[in-house]
């Protein structure tokens, strides 16, 4: 269970700066040393392989869940900073004639 909750929190962690592109690449890598290490140790192949998923699914859940955190903290908000009205009684500098 740990296991699983660490793998969340550093997908996360992962997300405020690395690219998608190499934070896919690192979790090919883990899931691979993963499995590599499992196998080693005697584990069954079917065990390996779903234990590997899941993990490499929590890793990518994390990054996923804090990129739309992002999204909504920043980007929505600057939108609704933008769409303001300014005020319509500003004074002007011509005329109104």
């Amino acid at each position: 269970m740990w296991a699983l909750i660490v793998s969340f929190v550093v997908g996360a962690v992962c997300a405020v700066r690395l690219p998608v592109l190499i934070f896919t690449l690192m979790v090919s890598l883990i899931a691979i040393a993963f499995a590599a290490i499992s196998l080693h140790a005697g584990i069954s192949l079917a065990s390996t392989a779903i234990w590997t998923l899941v993990y490499a699914a929590a890793l990518e859940i994390g990054y996923v869940l804090a990129h739309g955190l992002l999204y909504f903290l920043y980007i929505k908000r600057s939108e609704r900073v933008s769409r303001q009205q300014p005020p319509l009684d500003l004074p002007s500098k011509y005329s109104s004639d």
